[in-house]
């Protein structure tokens, strides 16, 4: 154990003791809405109600459990998948999900380390005895286990290739030889206390001058004793959770240096032999280098297009290559490769000529990047709204699909990402209407006046189709759409409201990565008076792109990588450390 993990453990023990004092709050937390935790499958647009099940009318039963996953054996990610597969097939929906933390081993150290995560559960059966039993719930879950290779016996605190344990449960207490809910040791745990806080209402972490009464009378085997005393167990335990985990540090103790816990998504693993990781985010601004191999895009058409091309070889696959050796060098960590304009106004291609100019630039940067970049952890993005082409990107080597449109223009985008091989990250952009229609003044009208609520309510929205769908929580980004179906000043709300957008979202969702694209858009342009000059618009850029570290971005979208790298290091070394300074 690191001197940073006994100083967590340290920080927790603490924040359980003031746990355990604090009687000031003489009323239950509110029973909150599934929508507040994590990624959810009730979030809605405020434009109306969601069309993909309609979420706030229908009549699920409320959630039965919180469920811990773990696994530091075999393929982690695939484990964690299939887990959630099974859950399914026995009528277990997964309601919300945290992100994934990478952590180090507890208690027994000399074993790999855990990928941990938690997810809120629904027996869809609310008659089904296993609905209000948490014994019945877990058998299935041990059934689960076994199907999943776990043997019984074994070292305690060991190696297992999966772990589902019960936090907390709809009947709030129960003791017996096989089972404690609430979890006996869930406080002292870092690596679960940091999912649960993902799926708590963002309201539990506010500071307070005390936890509710549940905590306080909590017995001597663990927080939350008191739980059966509320309307909602549940949501008491996951506040409780959530504030032990801001007492000890909270985001602090997150990709920390020197640290055991880190947030991360699997990406990789594509075409060559390319290694599958564990990516993480936050530390410091990642770029995204634009590679556009269309002969019409604002700024820099035609520049990656055969002067003088065939009927089958229209995109110069060497100036391509050249080009994105140069963004490496200059320090991109993506390359995202795109087909088609989407400036406004734009007129659309098919499917069919998009690949024919995305798929063999892909397919030739993933084997440069095994042949020349080895050891760089360097990542390629096909920035596509077709699911066909999003599929086609994935198997020449694809390791993000970057939808400008959410899933909105190609129903089947959503479905195709959710069925690849691989669990590519999905980067679900905030627009409305497609780029013929965007800048219509009903797409880029907020009726309530505040375009940062909007995007949020409607990013949240469209993550919960993604997730309908099948796409992990886990692989979703988020994108607040600059430029698209935005006025000049909304644009400018937007880029000093980044971190409103993002808390506004609330749970996992605001703390999954933020993609932010500014770069040589003519709101800038209308700033500098560079209206008609897109490429005289770099500075502004880095400019935008400091501003957008500022507010949290995690990646940002640029066409100068080499200058863009430069500002965005000043940035992170003003911003991302003062930031964990002030924790």
């Amino acid at each position: 154990m690191t001197s940073r993990a006994r100083q967590l453990c340290r920080a927790l023990a603490a924040a359980r003791g003031g746990a355990r004092r604090a009687r000031c709050v003489q009323s239950p937390p509110p029973i909150v809405p599934r929508d507040a935790r994590g990624w959810s499958a009730t979030a809605s647009s405020s434009r109306g109600p969601s069309s993909s099940g309609d979420a706030h009318h229908r009549r699920d039963p409320p959630a039965t459990a919180v469920v811990a996953v773990g696994s530091n054996q075999g393929d982690r990610v695939d484990l964690f998948r299939r887990a959630l597969r099974a859950l399914d097939e026995a009528g277990i929906a997964v309601d919300a999900h945290s992100a994934l933390y990478e952590t180090a081993p507890a208690y027994v150290t000399d074993q790999p380390s855990f990928l941990n995560a938690a997810a809120l559960v629904r027996v869809r059966d609310a008659s089904h005895p296993m609905a209000n039993d948490p014994v019945l719930l877990l058998d299935r879950l041990k059934r689960v286990e076994k199907e999943l290779g776990r043997e019984e016996g074994g070292v305690r605190f060991g190696p297992r290739p999966i772990d589902l344990d019960i936090i907390f449960h709809r009947s709030g207490t129960h003791g017996s030889e096989r089972l404690e809910v609430p979890h006996p040791r869930y406080h002292e745990r870092p690596f679960v206390l940091a999912p649960l806080a993902d799926l708590a209402p963002s309201s539990s972490t506010e500071a307070s001058s005390g936890l509710h009464r549940g905590d306080a009378d909590a017995g001597t085997r663990g927080v939350g004793g008191g739980l059966r005393t509320w309307a909602d167990p549940i949501g008491a335990g996951l506040a409780t959770a959530a504030r032990l985990w801001a007492g000890a540090g909270g985001e602090a103790n997150v990709n920390a240096s020197g640290g055991d816990l880190r947030r991360v998504m699997p990406i990789g693993g594509g075409a060559g032999g390319r290694p599958e990781r564990l990516w993480s985010w936050g530390h410091r601004t990642n770029v995204m280098a634009i590679l556009n191999v269309t002969p019409d895009s604002f700024s820099d058409g035609g520049a990656l297009m055969n002067p003088n091309p065939n009927p089958k070889d229209d995109v110069d696959v060497a100036a391509a290559l050249a080009a994105a050796r140069r963004a490496v060098e200059s320090g991109a960590d993506f390359l995202d490769v795109g087909g088609q304009s989407t400036r406004p106004g734009a007129t659309r291609v098919s499917a069919r000529e998009e690949a024919a100019r995305v798929v063999p630039v892909v397919r030739a940067l993933a084997a440069m990047l095994v042949a020349e970049y080895p050891d760089r952890e360097v990542y390629l993005s096909a920035d596509t709204f077709y699911g066909e082409v999003a599929a086609a990107c994935a198997a020449a080597g694809a390791d993000v699909v970057n939808d400008v449109s959410g899933g909105t223009i190609d129903p089947t985008m959503h479905a195709r990402v959710a069925n690849l091989p691989r669990p590519l990250p999905y980067v679900a952009m905030h627009s409305r209407g497609d780029p013929s229609t965007m800048q219509l003044p009903e797409n880029t009208r907020y009726a309530s006046g505040d375009v940062c609520a909007e995007i949020a309510s409607e990013s949240a929205s469209s993550a919960f189709k993604a997730v309908r769908a099948g796409i992990e929580p886990w692989r979703l980004w988020t994108d607040p759409g600059l430029g698209f179906a935005k006025t000049r000043e909304g644009n400018w709300d937007v880029l000093r409201g980044l971190g409103r957008i993002r808390e506004r979202m609330g749970g996992a969702l605001a703390r999954a990565p933020q993609l932010a694209g500014a770069s040589r858009k003519g709101f800038l342009g209308d700033v500098i008076r560079r209206e008609s000059a897109p490429r005289e618009r770099d500075a502004a850029s880095a400019a935008a792109a400091v501003a957008a570290v500022a507010g949290g971005a995690d990646v940002v979208r640029v066409h100068d990588v080499r200058t863009t790298v430069d500002a965005v290091r000043v940035a992170d070394a003003v911003w991302r450390r003062r930031r964990g300074d002030a924790d």
